[in-house]
This record gives C-alpha cells, structure tokens and sequence, in this order.
C-alpha cells in the first residue's frame, strides 16, 4: 500500500517522494511566498495595535478635555453668578444710598426755609414795634426770640454741615462702587477671552467623538465610549438649540 503524497502548504501540490517530514513546500518559490503572506499578516497585526493604541490615546484626551472643560464650564458659571449678585446688591445698595441722602438733603432744605421765614417775621415784629411807644417788655421777649432762632439757625447750619460731609461720604462710596462694577466687568471680559480659548480644545473635542459616533455602531462601543458619545450628542442638541434660538 502506496504512503499518501502530503501537498504543499502554499499551492498544495504534492511534495516530492523524497521529501522530508520538515518539508513543507514543494519549491522556493513557495517558500517565499508563504514567507511574504506571514510578513503581512504580521505587519498588518501591528498596523492595527499602532490604529487601536492612537484610539486609545484619543479617547484619554477627550477623557482630559471633557474633564478641563467640566471645569471650565463650572467656574465660568460660578464666576457670572458671583458677579450678578454683586451687581443686584451694588444696585440695590446704590439706589437705598441716594434715595437716603436725597430724604435728608430736602429735610435740611425745608428747615432751612422754616427758619428762615420765622427769622422775618420776628424782624418785622420788631421794625413795627419801634415805631411807636417801645415797650421793653415786647423787646425783651422779641430779642430773646431772635437768640433763640440764631441758635436754631447755627443748629440747623451744623446740621447742613454734618449733611453735606454725608453726601460727600455717599459720593466715594459711589465711586468705590463704581470701581468695584468696573473690575466686576473687566473679569467677565476676561472670562470671555478664557471661553474663547477653550473653543479649540471644544471643537477638538466634538469633532473626536463624531468620528468615533460613526465609526462603529453603538453596540460595539466599549460602556465608556457609549457614555461619552450620549453625553456628546446632549450637548450637541443643546448647542444647536442655542443656535437656532440666536443666542
């Protein structure tokens, strides 16, 4: 009974009669040809771990990117509350400030004009009196009355005084406040240069995970990556809300 020919693992024609059990190929040309095949499948192999190890790399950034713009995004938002409640209380504090000092200034004013118009009459009492017969008792009462209203009148004039040295403290305060809104303004201003450098790291990061949203069908996405391409597409409708609203 005649041993079965073994074929050639490249071509599969039979090895020669003679061959060894090692041979496995009926020519060089075999050979090097199954030699050839091994090499691309190996350099394909390590084509595809260069490919996977960069999806890798790619999915730690947008990982850090997420995780900077998380943060960004909460201090951004944590820096506008601050300041608009700094602005409602400045306002605020602002109006209560000249609404009080524009009350004492017109009560100081009235006073004034009080004062004023007695001060005339008792001078015209006075002018009357001398005219005829001076009695001393009128004079008496009469001068007292005129002590007492320049007394007033020097109370009221320290009054307007102490008025006017709290209108000058509201004016500084108001200065100050002013300054405080202008420094208030210019960190938002320069929130807004910090949003606008964060945009390339944003669009970056939108662009990343849109290839890996149409690379491959949901379901072969690992958990993660699932996870960050739904957190992808909320914040995607979101935005085009915003841009369909004009904002």
């Amino acid at each position: 009974m005649e041993t079965p020919l073994r074929p050639c693992n490249e071509c599969g024609s039979p090895l020669p009669p003679t061959a060894t059990k090692r041979r496995k190929f009926c020519s060089p040309t075999c050979r090097r040809r199954s030699n050839d095949r091994e090499h691309r499948r190996a350099k394909q192999k390590t084509e595809t771990q260069r490919l996977s190890d960069q999806l890798d790399e790619a999915r730690a950034e947008i990982s850090r990117k997420e995780s900077q713009l998380a943060n960004a995004r909460k201090t951004i938002e944590a820096e506008r509350t601050q300041l608009r409640r700094q602005e409602a209380k400045a306002r605020k504090r602002e109006r209560q400030q000249q609404a009080h000092a524009q009350r004492a200034i017109t009560a100081r004013v009235k006073n004034l004009v009080s004062t004023r118009d007695r001060l005339a009459a008792v001078t015209a009492d006075l002018e009357a009196a001398t005219i005829g017969p001076i009695d001393r008792s009128d004079l008496e009462i009469a001068a007292q009355q005129i002590l007492d209203l320049q007394n007033r009148l020097a109370t009221v004039t320290d009054r307007q005084q102490a008025a006017t040295g709290q209108y000058v403290l509201l004016r500084d305060r108001y200065e100050s406040l002013v300054t405080e809104y202008n420094k208030a303004a210019q960190k938002l201003s320069d929130m807004a240069r910090d949003r606008q450098r964060f945009r390339p790291v944003i669009e970056a990061w939108d662009t990343l995970v849109d290839r890996l949203a149409r690379s491959a069908k949901p379901a072969a996405l690992s958990p993660g990556d699932r996870a960050i391409v739904r957190m992808w597409a909320t914040w995607k409708a979101g935005r085009d809300r915003r841009i369909k609203a004009g904002q």
